[in-house]
């Protein structure tokens, strides 16, 4: 009775007892929602204590109340509806209670991971590997569709967002670049390019125009009427070269027929009978035939330079060497090349290192005529890494002796009075050897000598002018003359030919007497030059 008592006078009547008796159930928040403000301070303090509810959250609670009350009233003013304020301040208070009143839970720890040396996870209970669950199996084009649908969105929202009157640059960005490939070179296509270049240089853009038609008729054309150039590879069989008809001889030269009487033949030439000819046709005019070019001929002069002054040239060596240093300067710049030390000398010393030198002045002076003896290394070396070898040093010799050698072989034929003299011989042989010529000089008795060379120009012309100018041929005469010596005529040596062969007819300068005309001739045939003698003999001598 004492307890229902005390419980009617906390409810101050029947309505106090209903709400004890809910209390239970809706938790301390709804009771203290539901209790009016001006209830007794000793009610509301009992009525705590006897369900288990500490003050301090109760009072929190109503503070809480409170707030969701004023917030309501301002969101109600702003004309903004949230259903009944009571009951949703009810709500907000009983679940305030009840996360009050709850025990808080307890964290539970995740079991300890264990691999093994595989790195496969082990089961704590069996000790074994777990198995892995398979991976779910795809079908084939679904990964295809996937992409294809992500790329038709990215598409899609492109054209949204991108204006079309500055250029969509979004979907030429969404397109992939194809992946670079290898582009193989097809059979003839450098020999065809380089054949239209040609054309092109030679004869103009048609010409080149109208040859690449052709080749592209060529490569349509069907497999029966396939081009005779277009030689399929493999074994070529070759057919034996066709013999050439000969042209018959005919009865009367065409140079002749024009001086003969009788055009159609010649008559009783053979049966020595005089052809009759037309006097009125023969002149003085000759007809030359035209001059066939040599097989070694010289190719055309390549052009000069400009030829500059002095101060041009001072110009242009200073403008090199500064665009040198400043080309090194950017490696340098760029970290690719070691910036060059600084050159310290004894001259120097103080104003290059400044404090350094004062530190320790014995040490930084040993130091910098170490570096002063590296870099005078340095240099000889450079020096000795320029300097030409004895092989090297000799073919530079020998180039500026004999000139640029080419394919061309130029002989020289001398022809000369008397060679009888050693001392004559002497120069004529020697110099010969000395400008690296081949070939010979022939002394023959009772008749006249001969020399012949083959070299260079530049050697042939070395030796012109010795066999020409330099050597006095008349030199001795007198002195023969007054020991009573029989007189002879003066001595004379005259260039008689001078040309280019293919190919020499000596391999070295050799020194020959012969006793007639006859071992004179058989010598020179021997070697292939047995004309050179008839060329002698009938050259006009100022005797």
């Amino acid at each position: 009775m004492e307890k229902r008592k005390a419980e009617d006078g906390d409810g101050a009547g029947p309505e106090g007892s209903k709400r004890a008796r809910v209390e239970p159930a809706n938790g301390a928040a709804a009771a203290a929602a539901a209790a009016p403000p001006a209830a007794p301070a000793a009610g509301a303090a009992a009525a705590p204590k006897k369900l288990g509810i500490d003050l301090e959250k109760l009072q929190k609670a109503k503070l809480a109340l409170q707030k969701q009350k004023e917030l309501a009233e301002k969101l109600k003013k702003a004309g903004i509806t949230l259903g009944k304020p009571g009951a949703a301040a009810a709500a907000a208070g009983a679940a305030a209670a009840a996360a009050a009143a709850a025990p808080k839970p307890v964290t539970k720890l995740p079991p300890p991971l264990i691999l093994d040396d595989e790195g496969r996870e082990i089961d704590p209970l069996t000790g074994k590997p777990k198995e892995q669950p398979a991976p779910a199996a795809q079908a084939p084009g679904l990964a295809a569709q996937q992409l294809e649908q992500q790329q038709k969105a990215a598409a899609e929202a492109a054209e949204k967002f991108f204006d079309p009157t500055i250029g969509n640059r979004g979907l030429r960005r969404l397109e992939r670049r194809p992946r670079a490939s290898f582009q193989f070179v097809e059979e003839g296509q450098l020999q065809k390019q380089a054949e239209q270049d040609r054309l092109r240089s030679h004869f103009g853009d048609d010409a080149a125009k109208q040859l690449a038609a052709k080749r592209r008729q060529e490569a349509a054309a069907p497999a029966g009427r396939a081009s005779a150039n277009l030689v399929p590879l493999g074994v070529r069989v070759e057919a034996p070269p066709e013999a050439l008809p000969e042209e018959p001889i005919p009865e009367v030269e065409w140079w002749d027929a024009r001086i003969l009487a009788d055009k159609r033949s010649y008559g009783n030439v053979v049966e020595g009978e005089p052809a009759q000819l037309r006097e009125d046709r023969i002149t003085s005019y000759v007809e030359h035939p035209v001059h066939i070019e040599p097989p070694a001929e010289a190719p055309p002069p390549p052009p000069q330079p400009l030829k500059l002054t002095k101060r041009e040239v001072k110009k242009l060596r200073t403008q090199r060497r500064i665009a040198r240093e400043k080309e090194k300067q950017e490696l340098i710049s760029q970290g690719l090349l070691e910036p060059p030390k600084p050159k310290v000398k004894i001259s120097n010393l103080m104003r290059v290192l400044g404090e350094e030198a004062t530190a320790d002045p014995t040490a930084i002076e040993q130091e910098v005529r170490k570096q002063m003896a590296e870099r005078a290394t340095a240099h000889e070396d450079r020096n000795l890494a320029r300097m030409l070898t004895p092989a090297e040093r000799k073919d530079k010799k020998l180039k500026k002796l004999i000139g640029d050698e080419g394919v061309e072989t130029h002989v020289a034929l001398y022809k000369i009075g008397d060679l009888s003299n050693n001392q004559l011989r002497f120069k004529v042989d020697v110099n010969a050897k000395e400008n690296h010529m081949t070939g010979c000089s022939l002394a023959v008795a009772g008749a006249f000598s001969l020399v012949v060379v083959e070299g260079t120009a530049k050697t042939l012309r070395r030796y012109e002018k010795l066999m020409l100018r330099r050597i006095d041929w008349n030199a001795g005469r007198e002195e023969e003359e007054e020991e009573g010596a029989e007189e002879r005529p003066p001595n004379y040596c005259y260039l008689v030919w001078q040309g280019v062969v293919k190919d020499p007819f000596f391999r070295k300068f050799r020194s020959e007497n012969a006793a007639s005309e006859a071992g004179a001739r058989k010598l020179l045939t021997d070697r292939g030059v047995g004309h050179f003698w008839e060329l002698c003999e009938a050259y006009a001598t100022d005797e």
